[in-house]
């Protein structure tokens, strides 16, 4: 029995043994966590329990086991949660009837996708988002009949996914679309939303308790206007003087590609002329006023940039793809377009040292593995065309669970891709989800699409089949007959 299950998730072990070798060389190669700008404040936050105003405080929460450090347990232990997003994710997979090689195929990408093995190495909550998100949907799709406690425990999940990255707040959304459509009844879904509502109000509760604003950050409007700016027609557009003053008519070429140095640079408006956070709704309202009145300007970056996510790599000027490089493992930590390690400090509130720049050839073997091992963006289009085609292709009287299953993870993957680049810009980053969440979806696709056309080839029976009688003992008749009278 132990060799037929050996056997049977043969290709997991293989996806399983290659994904734990990776991660163990990315430790070995780094021995500090990576660090990026918003790692401090996420580890300030776990050491004081003051909120962040431009991030959530979800990931503050769950760096306290391991604040004030050594931080590079954050990246050990991040890496052991990837491996067991994909056991949980096979797991799921076969749980809903997919074929074992296939379930095993969709974790090759977050097994070896080179930006989700850097991203675990970060002091970041892309990893911790994406397992909250995913465990959520598991529960929800394990059943046939999503339960109570399934309807619960996924509204935890989700809730707390988005006090950890708001960029999960539409996901919330689609899901409840989705239980609509499932038709799970008013009680299970009120059941859902209680965790969620608790949550979010609990936190914009304490925000305000710290900030006098009901809030989850106030840097939105900021991160709305670098969004805008390079679209942004100052001269067409009608505006009082204050917001004429949000202007900059000779930014550099460059931003266009990189919308975020519009909040960052000193010198963009925001900064030198609205430092203070107070000033976010001024400049949220100067940024939705040139999305009114340059509607087709808006969207039609949106769409280009979205489309920018799935094609196999993106058509980004040189100076722009140094900060994307970043996502990758770095070949010397601390050199330009490279990951810097975030060494230890003497205080959790301090930035750490500059990392010292040394050759690294473990490093530069890694850097060229993440040079040709990334996920395509085209998996992530096939995995929308799939999960469409799984939607429309239904015989009649066969079940629409796995469509809108497969719905649910591609739309999922896929729409926090199209949240970020509405909201903020185009980064690798922001489509870590879509490394697993897509795959999952593609695989309940394909086993959804396979069972709709095996059950349309089966010719019902004729007419004139003879019908098959079957015939009863005497004594069973004789009871019956007894039982009856």
């Amino acid at each position: 029995m132990a060799f037929a299950a050996v056997r049977r998730h043969s290709f997991l072990l293989l996806v399983l043994a290659a994904a734990v070798v990776m991660r163990l060389l990315m430790l070995r190669a780094y021995p500090y966590a990576f660090f990026f700008p918003d790692s401090r404040p996420y580890v300030a936050g776990a050491y004081d329990n003051i909120p962040y105003d431009i991030r959530p405080f979800g990931y503050s929460v769950l760096l306290k086991p391991f604040v004030p450090g050594p931080l590079q347990h954050v990246a050990v232990a991040q890496h052991i949660l990837g491996l067991c997003l994909i056991v949980a994710g096979y797991a799921f997979l076969v749980h809903r009837r997919v074929w074992p090689w296939l379930a095993a195929l969709a974790m090759v990408p977050i097994a070896l996708d080179a930006r989700q093995l850097t991203l675990e190495h970060y002091v970041l909550a892309e990893t911790t988002y994406v397992a909250l998100t995913v465990f959520a949907l598991i529960v929800l799709g394990w059943r046939e009949k999503i339960g109570v406690f399934a309807a619960g425990i996924a509204g935890l999940l989700l809730g707390f996914a988005a006090i950890t990255r708001t960029v999960g707040l539409p996901v919330v959304a689609l899901v409840v679309l989705y239980l609509l459509v499932r038709r799970v009844g008013w009680a299970r879904l009120v059941v859902f939303l209680l965790p969620v509502g608790l949550i979010l109000g609990g936190y914009l509760v304490w925000y305000h308790q710290t900030y006098k604003v009901y809030a989850f950050g106030q840097f939105q409007g900021r991160f709305l206007y670098g969004r805008v700016m390079p679209i942004a027609d100052c001269d067409k557009l009608e505006l009082t003087p204050l917001q004429r003053s949000l202007c900059m008519p000779n930014a550099p070429l460059r931003w266009k590609q990189r919308p975020d140095q519009y909040i960052w640079n000193p010198s963009s408006p925001v900064n030198r002329l609205y430092p203070s956070t107070i000033n976010d709704e001024f400049i949220g309202e100067f940024a939705k006023e040139v999305i009114k009145q340059q509607p087709g300007d808006y969207f039609g970056m949106v769409l280009t940039e979205i489309g920018w996510h799935l094609l196999p790599s993106a058509p980004l000027w040189p100076y722009n793809r140094c900060p994307q490089e970043k996502w990758l493992p770095p070949a010397m930590p601390g050199e330009s377009c490279n990951a810097a390690y975030y060494l230890d400090t003497f205080s959790p509130l301090s930035v750490p040292e500059p990392t010292i720049k040394v050759p690294n050839p473990r490093g530069e073997q890694l850097r060229a593995y993440g040079e040709k091992m990334t996920t395509p963006g085209t998996v992530y289009a096939v995995g929308i065309v799939l999960a469409l085609l799984a939607a429309v292709f239904r015989p009649r009287r066969f079940s629409w669970r796995g469509a809108a299953d497969a719905l649910l993870f591609v739309g999922t993957g896929f729409g926090l891709i199209v949240v970020s680049v509405a909201t903020s810009m185009f980064d690798y980053r922001y489509a870590n989800p879509a490394v697993l969440l897509i795959p999952m979806g593609i695989a309940l696709a394909v086993n959804r699409i396979v069972a709709a056309a095996r059950l349309k080839r089966e010719p019902p029976p004729p007419a004139d089949a003879p019908v098959r009688t079957i015939s009863i003992p005497t004594q069973v008749k004789k009871a019956v007959a007894e039982h009856v009278k």
